[in-house]
């Protein structure tokens, strides 16, 4: 362990547990937050940490969100996220990105798509959930009120597309 740096083993140990929300987060004030993690024993606990905590700047009497626990975030938001995507207006939306590049796209193939979402997010690994939030995120802001979720519908289509190429592939 001592022959390898430390700035490689983190980076290592970084890779094992991908953040799903990494450069999407950010406070009200449009502070970013970074994942970071703590150990206790053997158990890690992960957080989404305010730069402005972690450059030991002054929160300047306002209310500020310093760290949240990282589960709890990225739980509520696949949540929403699922939730979104049962709405008539975000399907209509995946329809018009998804036909913008495969002309050849029915509705039925969309809506398959996105009522077979749940089950497509919880059989990925985590990278690859990452990859996927990457696509639909736009942003997530974090304030007093809860969590506001911009979605992505460039990103939606190409997940469409990428969900209904593999049965369209086992269908020939």
């Amino acid at each position: 362990i001592l022959k390898e740096s430390p700035r490689q083993r983190a980076a290592n140990t970084r890779t094992h547990t991908p953040a799903l929300l990494k450069g999407l987060i950010f406070t009200d004030r449009g502070i970013a937050m970074t994942p970071t993690v703590t150990k206790k024993g053997s158990r890690h606990y992960r957080y989404y940490t305010s730069m402005d905590a972690i450059r030991n700047r002054a929160c300047e009497g306002r209310e500020s969100f310093v760290r949240l626990n990282a589960g709890m975030v990225e739980g509520a938001v696949v949540q929403h996220i699922r939730s979104l995507l049962r709405t008539p207006e975000i399907a209509a939306r995946a329809m018009e990105a998804a036909r913008r590049t495969a002309p050849d796209m029915d509705e039925q193939d969309v809506v398959t798509a996105l009522t077979g979402f749940d089950g497509l997010w919880e059989s990925l690994f985590p990278a690859e959930q990452a990859r996927i939030a990457r696509l639909l995120i736009e942003r997530v802001t974090v304030s007093a009120d809860g969590l506001a979720v911009d979605l992505r519908t460039e990103g939606l289509g190409s997940l469409i597309r990428e969900m209904v190429t593999p049965e369209r592939r086992q269908a020939a």
